[in-house]
């Protein structure tokens, strides 16, 4: 689990009144000057007093000392099984004034009107958004439909993180930047097959002791992941509202699924275990982050064991990989002994017995004629104003300390994301962090992700893989796999457009 499903999951409510300058106005875009003498009450939701005077607001006190700071609990909005929809609950009958919401949060209150539109008062107050990461202003515009209604202090992305001692042993060259998916698979395919699985179910492919070429990412949950992954790096697209037509039945389509399930075939890749994720049975663990706002932990999978314990050769990760190995943040590690279960025991250390350090990364592959675009980047943390709050002053001052340069600078070594601002890179020992920072924003993968009926794409990956898993199998082709996934797909996507017209 990333650490944004944690923090990017928590609420801050900002309600501020009595406050003698404030001023402003809505319209004008100007919100006045929020000064140090100003006295009033500042209402705080999150999910824990302590953790949120320790990462803000004891700061946030010392710089204004005559307010007076009530945390509200806003678990049961975290947690509800729509959080979306818990938190435009929130907003409506609590009325807030700032908000830190999750990047899908943010991109569906943002549709709805409920943001307040930041492009005025950043110029009015000229916040240096210069410092940032492009890619980053680049998805909270893209999110917002074009305008910038929140700021994300942090975010995460994806690299290829490779073992240096096992290219060193099998004699295959490093990877680069900039490679393709193509390139990467056939990289792969370099390194020997252990256990004969070649050929085997996609049960048997998986085992304990055999060496993989390249291993998935903790959240790859199913067969059909890394083939709808490598798709929108290449510009497809599988479905379309407005024809309301699936077109997964074409020659590139049916290129990628072919590649894709040779290396799972071969073991080269390793085949996402079915409904565990994280790629298939063996050890898991769960790494606890010891920071700012407290202690928070993240749960991984056995493909991270691998590459950990040198039995891959290449991962798809993000920086919870290069934090489990003790490479940025502060970091305990306990492992499961058995299947990555969160009941099982585990011993608590510094890391797993035998962790590879001769590692290094080079950015995610990509396509070569959408150079960099992967989608990869996720804001686990995007701080935003209520449109029809009343103390608009307030909530900006705030939501410029949450993002401000200091703050910034303090807590680029606690994080297990990335800073925003690209001057606080995290240091990853010499290793190449610039990796991290390549992704560009995948404009259409989004809009596909957000036009498409709610819940049509997890019903169509679910059934995609289960196509998927038979090829792999050998109890069906690729092609039969295609044109299974076109005519089930074309049918789930007319059943949910029509039940989005009735209700």
């Amino acid at each position: 689990m990333r650490m944004g499903v944690l923090t990017g999951t928590l609420v801050l409510a900002v309600a501020l009144t009595g406050c003698s300058s404030s001023g402003g106005s809505k319209e004008s875009g100007d919100l006045g000057i929020l000064d140090r003498d100003d006295k009033g009450t500042l209402k705080i939701g999150y999910f824990d007093e302590q953790a949120f005077y320790s990462q803000y607001g004891n700061a946030f006190q010392a710089m204004f000392p005559n307010m007076t700071l009530e945390v509200i609990s806003t678990e049961a909005a975290a947690n509800a099984e729509d959080p979306v929809a818990a938190m435009e609950k929130l907003i409506d009958e609590q009325q807030p004034d700032a908000l830190l919401l999750t990047e899908e949060q943010y991109a569906a209150l943002a549709k709805k009107g409920k943001l307040y539109d930041l492009d005025a008062v950043v110029k009015q107050d000229n916040f240096d958004l210069d410092s940032y990461l492009p890619s980053v202003i680049e998805l909270l515009k893209a999110r917002g439909g074009g305008k910038l209604y929140g700021l994300s202090p942090s975010f995460s992305s994806q690299a290829l993180y490779y073992n240096k001692d096992l290219f060193d042993k099998y004699g295959v060259p490093y990877p680069t930047n900039g490679m393709s998916w193509e390139d990467v698979m056939q990289l792969a395919k370099r390194f020997p097959v252990k256990k004969g699985t070649a050929g085997a179910s996609l049960e048997k492919v998986r085992s304990d002791d055999a060496l993989y070429g390249l291993t998935l990412p903790v959240q790859t949950t199913d067969s059909f992941e890394l083939i709808r992954t490598i798709g929108e790096a290449k510009g497809l697209l599988y479905a379309d509202r407005d024809s309301k037509l699936v077109t997964f039945d074409t020659a590139e389509w049916k290129a990628v699924v072919q590649s894709v399930v040779d290396g799972y075939k071969s073991g080269s890749i390793s085949a996402p275990a079915t409904g565990n994720g994280g790629g298939g049975g063996g050890m898991g663990g769960k790494l606890m982050i010891k920071g700012m706002g407290g202690n928070s932990t993240l749960s991984f999978g056995p493909d991270s064991m691998r590459f950990m314990s040198g039995q891959s050769a290449m991962s798809i990760d993000d920086t919870t990989l290069m934090n489990m190995m003790g490479v940025g943040t502060n970091m305990s590690v306990s492992t499961n002994a058995k299947g990555g279960d969160d009941k099982g025991g585990g011993e608590a250390g510094p890391g797993p017995m035998g962790m590879i350090d001769n590692w290094d990364v080079v950015s995610i592959p990509s396509d070569p004629a959408m150079k960099d675009v992967t989608g990869s980047m996720k804001l686990p943390n995007v701080f935003a104003i209520n449109a029809s709050g009343d103390n608009l002053s307030a909530a900006w001052e705030f939501l410029k300390y949450a993002n401000g340069d200091q703050l910034a600078k303090t807590s680029a070594k606690s994080s297990p994301t990335l800073s925003s601002r690209v001057a606080y890179k995290t240091d990853l020992g010499g290793r190449n962090i610039d990796a991290f920072y390549t992704d560009k924003v995948n404009e259409q993968s989004l809009l596909q992700a957000e036009t498409l009926p709610a819940g049509f794409a997890n019903s169509f990956a679910e059934m995609a893989a289960g196509q998927i898993n038979k090829a792999v199998d050998g109890t069906q082709t690729v092609d039969e796999a295609v044109k299974a996934i076109q005519s089930q797909g074309q049918n789930l996507l007319t059943k949910a457009l029509a039940s989005e017209e009735q209700a």
